[in-house]
């Protein structure tokens, strides 16, 4: 995956860098991944699903098709949070279905903090929600069953403050 990759130890500090390189190996067949652009890494002939490469041609094709339509050099400008709320949109952020499904630890739902947090949230507009909501969990996005179906590393999980 990397030069004497072989001899490094996955730990808590590197975990997220050797996923990273694994699923780049998994989805383009380069260590890495393609740093060529589309149409430059050589697509094999139809590889199974979960060999290295298994995505390569669709993902070039996609690049391709993408940059066609928005050139890269505009949105090389652009993060991935701020990309994806260009391309999704400011969610409508429900603060009571969010407080609904919200645990408390070492706290309780009517400790002087928790209603300054609440207060605050709801004070935000929804562009300042939606950076709140990429800032927790990662993504700008609400569920599409709302805050109950919320991801966390886990699985389904609540909102935990």
């Amino acid at each position: 995956l990397k030069p004497n990759g072989a001899n490094v130890l996955v730990t808590e500090e590197n975990k997220k860098e050797y996923v990273h390189l694994v699923c780049q190996m998994r989805m383009t067949g380069e260590p890495g991944g393609s740093r060529g652009g589309p149409g430059v890494v050589p697509a094999p002939s139809d590889p199974p699903p979960w060999s290295a490469g298994a995505i390569r041609k669709q993902l070039a094709a996609f690049l391709e098709g993408f940059y066609e339509i928005i050139p890269k050099r505009l949105i090389s400008i652009f993060t991935e949070q701020e990309l994806e709320l260009l391309i999704s949109g400011l969610p409508t952020i429900d603060i009571d279905d969010l407080k609904a499904n919200t645990e408390y630890h070492k706290y309780q739902g009517n400790s002087i903090q928790i209603q300054w947090f609440w207060r605050a949230l709801r004070s935000f507009d929804q562009a300042d929600r939606a950076k709140f909501l990429q800032f927790v969990t990662g993504t700008s996005k609400v569920p599409l069953q709302g805050f109950a179906a919320l991801e966390g590393m886990n699985g389904v999980q609540k909102f935990q403050i």
